[in-house]
């Protein structure tokens, strides 16, 4: 059985409440709170916390991390969540929001919840309280755009539910991301962790069993491997070095990323990565597929789309692609189709998206012909993802054995080059 925690309130009462029950599965639950005469809101695994979350909870028990100063994609869906819940339950959006505040556990939120309860109590919208300028860090341009079109046409439940299928998405692919560079990071530590180790532990070995005046007669005689483990052993403070290079490498990564010209050098190096480059490129790509649907269903203009999935792509070439885009849907009339179809846009999208957008445009179904292509990247991803983290092992058991191998056979040559000049 598995743990979950349960958001809900009871028929006819409109007081949130949460409990932290055990069942085997989610629709096991779901009936047995309804049968309780609960109305669930929602229902999360007890053990969807990230990994620092995980390791703070296996050492204390009690300590969460609420020092953020941010909201991230996740707690973004719970809130459309609660709030879409409470919405189709008849409640208030100014009472929905004071209930989201009374449980929200991120501070930095919950202060710009307040700013929204305080612009609805003034007779603003919802949409126009979120784009508060104290706000616009709290509620991205695609959610406050996605309410402002569910606000209009009356079917804000629609739209809610529209953007947590996209948030859940989002939160899904950044976690497989995640995972498919942690554990390389993780190897790279190993690798690092074991050559240091065996650095420090290696040559004062040798030297208490040969003798310190017999390595140095010998040590132009010594193999490579032998002899930089005596250089570093001599010199430890080059151990600083490869994480002072590695560190420096990514705040040089992050500080290129701010910058339109370096951020499209990057990313096309970034592609060129093995398997990782493609894998990161297709869960840009379904994000921009998932997104451009979604805004399609609720009603948002194609023009105003792309410049709403621009800024959340997570892809420079992809971005850069969308700005020529738009620029001749808006100033030469051309439809998504023709624009996506030209030359210079034919390295950015594969064709099987290229004509399942001109079909959708043709037949007025665009939304519906993106939804198969979507989840065939999908799942052409996590495939993809799992055939690298299968391929993780072997790759780390090799490096390892490159690592330890020459070692080994350079202890074993030292003993044997000094066993020959004893004997002479």
């Amino acid at each position: 059985m598995a743990k979950y925690r349960v958001m809900y309130h009871e028929m006819g009462s409109p007081e949130l409440k949460r409990a932290t029950m055990e069942s085997f599965g989610e629709a096991y639950l779901r009936a047995e709170c309804e049968g309780k005469g609960w109305q669930v809101i929602f229902i999360q695994s007890a053990e969807d916390r990230n990994l620092v979350e995980r390791l703070l909870h296996a050492m204390t028990g009690k300590i969460r991390l609420r020092f953020r100063l941010g909201v991230s994609t996740a707690e973004l869906c719970m809130f459309c969540e609660i709030m879409r819940a409470l919405y189709m339950a008849g409640v208030q959006m100014l009472q929905i929001i004071q209930m989201c505040i009374e449980e929200e556990g991120n501070s930095w939120f919950k202060k710009r919840l307040m700013v929204v309860q305080d612009r609805l109590r003034s007779g603003d919208d919802l949409s126009t309280a979120m784009g508060d300028p104290r706000c616009v860090k709290a509620f991205p341009l695609l959610m406050r755009e996605t309410v402002r079109i569910g606000e209009a046409n009356g079917r804000l439940g629609d739209s809610l539910a529209r953007l947590i299928t996209t948030f859940k998405r989002a939160v899904e692919t950044k976690r497989e991301t995640i995972s498919a560079m942690t554990y390389p990071a993780i190897a790279m530590i190993v690798f690092f962790a074991v050559g240091a180790v065996i650095s420090m532990k290696i040559p004062p070995l040798l030297k208490e069993i040969v003798g310190a005046k017999d390595i140095d007669k010998i040590y132009s005689q010594l193999p490579a491997a032998i002899r930089l483990l005596f250089y570093i052993y001599d010199h430890p403070a080059c151990l600083i070095y490869p994480p002072l290079v590695i560190i420096g490498l990514v705040m040089m990564w992050r500080l290129g990323m701010k910058y339109h010209a370096t951020r499209i050098a990057l990313t096309k190096l970034q592609r060129r990565v093995w398997m990782i480059g493609s894998l990161l490129y297709q869960f840009a790509l379904v994000r921009f597929l998932d997104m451009l649907a979604a805004n399609h269903e609720t009603g948002i203009q194609i023009s105003d789309s792309l410049l709403l999935i621009r800024g959340t792509v997570d892809d420079a070439l992809i971005e850069d692609s969308l700005g020529r885009i738009h620029e001749q849907i808006v100033t030469r009339g051309a439809s998504l189709s023709a624009s996506i179809s030209q030359h210079q846009e034919e390295d950015v999208y594969p064709g099987l998206v290229r004509q399942m957008i001109k079909a959708g445009e043709e037949s007025g179904k665009l939304a519906e012909m993106l939804r198969p292509i979507v989840d065939f990247y999908e799942n052409q991803a996590k495939a993809l993802l799992k055939r690298t983290m299968d391929m993780m092992t072997p790759v780390m058991i090799i490096l390892l054995g490159a690592m330890i191998g020459p070692v080994i056979i350079g202890v074993y040559k030292t003993l044997i080059i000094l066993s020959k000049a004893a004997a002479s």
